[in-house]
C-alpha cells in the first residue's frame, strides 16, 4: 500500500541529500565544509531568510555585521612579543603545537574575494557570507579562549559552542552528519559527540557571545582577564 507521505513535494534539495550521505557514510572523505556550500544551492528561500533572521536577532549582531571587521594577516614571528600568559601567547603556541602553521595568516579578505569570484556566494546574503569568512579566521581563538583542543572531540563540542551563540548552517550541519553517522554508522561514537555536543551547548549558552569581538587587537591583554570578562572557564593556556 502507498503512503501519501510520499507522494508530496520534498522540501530538501535531493541533490543534496545524496551529497549529504555519502558524508554521513565517510564524513572525513566528504567533510562539512564542502556539504555547507552545496547546501546553499538548492536551499529554500524560506530556510535562507529563517537563518538570517536568527543571525540579525543576535545582541551585538547588528553593529559587527555593518562593520563587516576582517583582521590583517598575523604571522608567527610577531605572536613572539607577546609575553607567557597573553592571549597572543596562547594564540601562538596553540598554532604551533597543533601544527597549523601552513594554513596560519591567510589573506582573509584576498579569501573573501576569491570565493565571491569562485560563485560559491551566489546564493548566499552578504551577511552570512562575511560571517563564513569571519568565522573561519576565528576559528582556532575560539580554541584558545574556550579552552576546546584540536581533537575530534574538541571540535565537536566547539561546533556545539558555534551553535549555541550564532545559529548558522555550517555547525548545524556539523551536528547533524555526526549524529548521523552515530546513529546509522558507529553506534559506539554516540556517547563521546553527545558529551562534546552537550558541554559545547551548556557551555556557550552560559558565556558571553565571543563571535563579535576584535580578538586581534587585544592579543597583549591576559588571556584570564578575556576569559572572566566573557564569562569562560579559567583555562591559562588552550588544552
Amino acid at each position: 500500500m502507498s503512503n501519501p507521505v510520499f507522494e508530496k513535494p520534498p522540501i530538501v534539495d535531493r541533490d543534496f541529500v545524496k551529497k549529504f550521505m555519502v558524508s554521513v557514510d565517510r564524513p572525513l572523505d566528504y567533510g562539512v565544509y564542502f556539504l555547507f556550500h552545496d547546501w546553499w544551492e538548492g536551499a529554500t528561500t524560506e530556510a535562507i531568510d529563517a537563518y538570517m533572521e536568527e543571525l540579525h536577532n543576535i545582541p551585538g549582531a547588528t553593529a559587527f555585521l555593518k562593520e563587516g571587521y576582517i583582521a590583517e594577516p598575523l604571522t608567527v614571528e610577531g605572536l613572539r612579543e607577546y609575553g607567557p600568559g597573553t592571549l597572543g601567547a596562547a594564540y601562538r603556541d596553540f598554532v604551533e603545537e597543533n601544527n597549523l602553521i601552513e594554513n596560519f595568516g591567510r589573506d582573509y579578505r584576498a579569501f573573501q574575494k576569491q570565493l565571491k569570484s569562485s560563485g560559491k556566494l551566489d546564493r548566499m546574503p552578504d551577511d552570512m557570507a562575511y560571517m563564513m569568512v569571519r568565522g573561519t579566521q576565528l576559528h582556532d581563538f575560539m580554541h584558545v579562549l574556550t579552552g576546546y583542543g584540536a581533537t575530534i572531540p574538541g571540535e565537536l563540542a566547539l561546533a556545539s559552542y558555534y551553535l549555541s551563540q550564532i545559529r548558522f548552517p555550517y555547525h548545524a550541519i556539523r551536528l547533524a552528519v555526526t549524529m548521523a553517522h552515530t546513529a546509522l554508522v558507529a553506534p559506539k561514537g554516540v556517547v563521546p559527540s553527545m558529551d562534546a555536543f552537550v558541554d559545547g551547548w551548556y557551555y556557550g549558552r552560559n558565556s558571553n557571545n565571543i563571535n563579535f569581538e576584535k580578538w586581534e587587537e587585544r592579543l597583549g591583554e591576559p588571556l584570564a582577564n578575556l576569559q572572566v570578562e566573557m564569562n569562560l572557564r579559567q583555562i591559562a593556556k588552550a588544552a
